[in-house]
């Protein structure tokens, strides 16, 4: 299983940011992306979604999607989540989640679409987790929330929609006079896969200005805290007695010094008991004056059942084109501050065949598909054989499939790298399912 390894561990609780050093400044590095960009809160948000996907990459069926998509992950919980007995949880799916979040005691699970797919909401030691499921065992949406439960005032996404139509939101702020008292909001909205732009408002809720997101350099990070900064040496002056004026709360912070004779502070703790990952950025000039400082608000996200009625053309018209007879399983529309942001469509191609098919709002040029083949026995290639009878000593095949990687509709040659195998296998008249990784590793096994 490929492991993010998170160097910054013991001075954060939130991602590690990865950058390489050119001519003594310090720089977003280009093949780390996927994690965080500085300065770009939407890499920020995207890489979280993309590190928990990696931490546990053969549990999560679109492991790659929000790479490819540019996803957003921090999502606020819209609706209560009542309870549901364990017996009417298909099994495959409660396991996947007790191996991903193995210190979990306990998952509730609200049904979407009775017996075909859930959303759960928990507390995990990495804070509080919202998903999206299916009968199949697959956790189609990974959302681990940061920020403050708060909603946007109506107001301002009543003139984001009049006057950014095509806009989404990616990422919401409070602006903040001091570690309590609100001045306004900051918005990043995108509208469209590469545009983004920065909208703030006062705290009248009207709006301000637009700004396009700027890249920024650093000649020095920092890695402290609030009970550490006054012993360190590296961090400057001003940053020490902007902490000690405003009695911040304990948390982890990050010291960026701009080149731009700024210094960013990025602050980071846990609410208790929720567990909600709190994270704050301020700007203080070199002589200790506040730029701005703002506050993670949670993304409100939400889920719905589509109907095949109800799947945009997009999808359709892909279905139709490539897929002679297709069937419909089920949809599922994400919704994100009240908008569309993306689609799921679930399809059965033939005997043998299915598809997650996933249709994004600022992604329109260029579906993702995730394939997955049903597998007789003869289909088993020896590895997985060996793994099988690693696993048990005199089994007897059930029932199998593979599930391939995501890819872009217009990749000719998507879905033939595999993600994971899933088998029911029989051993002495006792049914058990097991999941290997590609190389043919447990993932995990039970008795049904």
């Amino acid at each position: 299983m490929e492991k993010i390894n998170n160097i910054f561990l013991r001075y954060s609780s939130f991602l590690p940011f990865a950058f390489v050093v050119l001519n003594g400044v310090a720089q977003t590095n280009k093949a780390d992306e996927d994690l965080v960009g500085l300065g770009d809160p939407v890499q920020h948000n995207k890489g979280r979604k993309h590190q928990q996907r990696q931490k546990g990459r053969e549990y999560c069926l679109l492991i790659t999607i929000y790479c490819l998509l540019t996803l957003t992950s921090c999502d606020k919980v819209v609706n209560d989540i009542t309870p549901t007995p364990t017996p009417t949880i298909p099994q495959p799916t409660a396991e996947v989640f007790k191996q991903l979040y193995p210190d979990v005691k306990e998952f509730f699970f609200k049904p979407l679409e009775q017996e075909k797919s859930w959303q759960t909401d928990f507390i995990a030691s990495t804070g509080k987790v919202q998903s999206l499921v299916d009968y199949q065992g697959e956790i189609i949406d990974i959302n681990e929330l940061v920020g403050t439960s708060k909603t946007i005032p109506v107001a301002i996404k009543t003139y984001m929609l009049n006057n950014y139509p095509t806009g989404q939101i990616v990422w919401a702020y409070e602006l903040m006079k001091n570690a309590t008292q609100n001045d306004g909001y900051k918005l990043i909205i995108k509208t469209n896969a590469t545009n983004i732009l920065n909208l703030y408002f006062d705290a009248n809720n009207t709006f301000v200005k637009e700004e396009k997101t700027l890249a920024e350099q650093a000649s020095s990070i920092i890695f402290t805290s609030t009970e550490q900064v006054n012993f360190d040496d590296k961090v400057p002056a001003v940053v020490k007695q902007f902490i000690s004026n405003n009695q911040l709360k304990p948390a982890s912070v990050i010291v960026y010094i701009l080149t731009n004779n700024t210094y960013k502070v990025v602050l980071n703790f846990r609410e208790r008991p929720s567990g909600a990952l709190q994270t704050s950025e301020i700007i203080i000039t070199d002589q200790g004056d506040l730029k701005q400082w703002i506050s993670s608000i949670e993304n409100e996200y939400g889920y719905k059942n589509l109907k095949n009625s109800e799947l945009p053309s997009d999808i359709t018209t892909y279905l139709n084109t490539n897929f002679t007879g297709w069937q419909f399983d089920y949809g599922i529309q994400e919704t994100c501050f009240g908008n569309t942001c993306t689609n799921y469509a679930n399809i059965k191609n033939g005997a043998k065949e299915r598809f997650l098919v996933v249709d994004s709002e600022l992604g329109k040029k260029d579906l993702v598909l995730i394939r997955t083949q049903l597998l007789d026995e003869a289909d088993l290639l020896p590895n997985i054989r060996n793994s099988l009878s690693n696993n048990y000593t005199v089994w007897t095949y059930i029932t199998g499939k593979v599930v391939y990687e995501p890819y872009f509709q217009a990749t000719k040659q998507g879905g033939t790298v595999v993600n994971h195998y899933q088998f029911d296998i029989k051993e002495n008249n006792v049914q058990y399912t097991i999941r290997l990784a590609e190389d043919g590793k447990l993932i995990y096994k039970y008795k049904n």
